[in-house]
């Protein structure tokens, strides 16, 4: 679904609970709204949800709410969140501490429906437009799938998710064979076909909403299938294998057929080993094994060594 029509992703972080009721009135009917009665729960929910904006009260019991969003800022899941405190001091000195802090707006008790309305939705109409700004960045132009600084981020993100939730990350490198022989005979604008025509088949290969396909670089393609298991990641695998080489590539006046080598793998983070060079580790290793396909007679799959 496009960023600006989906129904965006409102929370609430406020100990009060009649003015958590009154907040969720005024805005569920145009947002999602999630509703947290502390710091605590409020950044549980922010690290395991999509969320587009947090409304967040400076006074509360427990954490304050400076306190919060320090620790928003810590994460890469949720320093980009925008956050608008909630307020019932007219304090400058605060109010500089909170925009200090990456704050990007105050809404001041007591409230004013109409301004909660105006505020939230000029912010949320900013993050619509960066969205799309940034979607253009992480797309790879030629094949219109995702790009390798997407996969960079969405790697980050996928094995923070797996290490919280202690479930599986499967993951797919492949490289088009003997693609240099094919731009040499055909050409490089039927290379150009071949390519959007292989992350075609990736796109329509892949079923699920959280299975995401990427331009590694040249004629090397990535997918990331969250919690999928090993035996997941070569079903998957094998379905595109035989898809690309069942799938004409139209040349002019003449057919050509490709195939494809894979290298595939799954990992279980621990919560341990939440370090870059741990991901960086089992991406070397998936390309380790695509390396073997290729070395092994191409059109087929490898798994990572144990």
């Amino acid at each position: 679904m496009d960023a600006s029509a989906a129904r965006q992703c409102v929370l609430i972080i406020n100990d009060v609970p009649m003015e958590l009721r009154y907040l969720r009135r005024v805005l569920s009917p145009l947002y999602d709204v999630k509703l947290a009665l502390s710091g605590e729960i409020g950044l549980e929910l922010a690290l395991d949800q999509t969320v587009d904006l947090i409304l967040l009260d400076v006074v509360m019991s427990g954490m304050s709410g400076f306190d919060v969003l320090s620790r928003l800022k810590e994460s890469a899941h949720t320093r980009n969140i925008p956050v608008i405190f909630i307020t019932g001091s007219d304090s400058s000195d605060d109010e500089v501490k909170g925009l200090t802090l990456g704050a990007v707006d105050y809404i001041r008790k007591p409230f004013v429906e109409t301004v909660i309305n105006l505020r939230v939705g000029i912010h949320l109409q900013l993050i619509n437009q960066m969205r799309i700004i940034e979607q253009f960045s992480l797309t790879d132009g030629l094949t219109g799938v995702n790009n390798r600084r997407s996969f960079d981020q969405q790697l980050s993100a996928e094995w923070l998710k797996a290490t919280r939730s202690q479930s599986n990350l499967g993951m797919l490198l492949l490289d088009i064979d003997k693609f240099k022989q094919f731009n040499d005979k055909f050409g490089h604008l039927n290379g150009d076909t071949c390519l959007k025509t292989v992350a075609q088949v990736m796109k329509d290969s892949v079923i699920r909403r959280t299975d995401a396909v990427f331009r590694w670089g040249g004629e090397e393609f990535a997918i990331l299938l969250p919690n999928t298991c090993t035996g997941g990641t070569v079903f998957v695998a094998e379905r595109i294998r035989k898809n690309i080489a069942s799938t004409p590539i139209s040349c002019g006046d003449e057919t050509a057929w490709i195939t494809a080598s894979f290298g595939a793998g799954s990992i279980f983070p621990e919560k341990s080993d939440n370090s870059e060079s741990s991901i960086a580790d089992f991406c070397n290793r998936v390309d380790q094994a695509l390396y073997r396909a290729k070395a092994n007679g191409r059109n087929r799959v490898e798994v990572i060594a144990d």
